[in-house]
């Protein structure tokens, strides 16, 4: 353990520095001071004032810097509350005995109606809007990608989990994901629409495939482990090493920007448009509301993850319809999205 720690310092604003890199500002060592003293992350960033989505990317970017798990999330039931690894309670013990002063948590509670964490859409942002005005509900939407959506909903934070999880042994989207977290007899499948994937490039570029972009060694712009849209192009990857013969771990070293990670799909974009990055993988909404480039490569499914006790509350009726109905009459003016043939159908995965 204490090589691990070795690695570590903390300097005078203070700010964590992994390996002489700073990881972490005040505010992320503030999160990791109090982990031990919280049952979810969700309480973490209520009383820390801190968005939900930044208390996921800095437990991300603390781990990805390690190259270890800081938290685990139990398998097989909702609200199992959250639990630091032993490298993770070493951590903390760590922090707390480095850095000078008292990390309260602020007890600023919000309350929320209903909690939806996982992917990233623009349709769900204005839909998720547009029911806020209408009905009053506070609903917090947390972009923090598909599989922290589900840990999100396994950890007790939140009630739905939007989600595009394609299983690559099978082709099938999101149902094989619900079960092998173990999260079924707890929450249903609410059936979405569908999104137009494909490579997002500058006018002046050709990229037709994986193997464009790879073998001219274009720069990405990468999305965060346990998106939908990072799941899809780690297996594209996966595939052509298969195919080639090669090992996976060359191809990824050597693909310039594979490590520079982003959170939502218009931070990917704006990479492209700023010239930071060449290619990223995403959709086709997003290449032309920015005058990009976009080759279609699939369609993907888009649904939603629903904990039961939410769709037994009082506030659930006034939010599906409006959903329903929000979803149907925004779909029709976006490129790139078409309703599923089951949308709104409710099932047990």
């Amino acid at each position: 353990m204490h090589k691990i720690l070795d690695r570590l310092s903390i300097r005078s604003e203070p700010v964590l520095y992994v390996d002489g890199k700073r990881v972490l500002d005040p505010r992320g060592l503030r999160l990791l001071s109090i982990l031990d003293n919280v049952n979810s992350l969700l309480e973490a960033s209520k009383s820390l004032g801190i968005p939900y989505s930044r208390v996921w990317e800095y437990i991300a970017k603390l781990e990805r810097a390690l190259k270890i798990d800081i938290i685990h999330v139990k398998r097989g039931g909702r609200g199992g509350g959250l639990e630091l690894t032993p490298e993770g309670q070493e951590i903390v013990r760590y922090i707390k005995n480095n850095v000078r002063g008292s990390f309260k948590p602020l007890a600023d509670f919000y309350d929320v109606d209903i909690h939806i964490a996982g992917s990233d859409d623009m349709l769900l942002g204005s839909v998720i809007g547009s029911i806020r005005k209408k009905s009053g509900l506070n609903i917090l939407y947390s972009r923090i990608g598909s599989l922290r959506g589900l840990s999100s909903l396994l950890l007790g934070d939140s009630h739905i989990a939007p989600i595009h999880l394609m299983d690559p042994n099978t082709g099938e989207y999101n149902v094989p994901y619900v079960r092998r977290l173990g999260l079924e007899g707890y929450v249903y499948l609410l059936y979405g629409y569908q999104r137009e994937v494909g490579f997002i490039f500058r006018k002046n570029m050709i990229v037709e495939s994986i193997e464009d972009l790879i073998q001219n060694q274009y720069r990405v712009v990468n999305r965060c482990r346990g998106s939908g849209i990072r799941i899809l192009f780690d297996n594209m990857i996966r595939n052509y090493a298969e195919k080639e013969g090669i090992n996976i771990r060359e191809i990824t070293t050597n693909i310039p920007g594979y490590n520079d990670e982003v959170d939502t799909h218009k931070e990917a974009v704006s990479r492209i448009v700023d010239g930071t990055a060449d290619v990223t993988l995403g959709l086709r909404i997003d290449a032309l509301s920015h005058g990009l480039e976009f080759k279609p490569l699939k369609w993907e499914q888009f649904d939603f993850i629903v904990f039961r006790a939410i769709t037994e509350s009082n506030v659930w009726g006034s939010f599906y319809n409006q959903f329903l109905d929000l979803v149907q009459e925004g779909i029709s003016t976006l490129e790139g999205y078409r309703l599923s043939k089951k949308f709104g159908k409710m099932i047990e995965p």
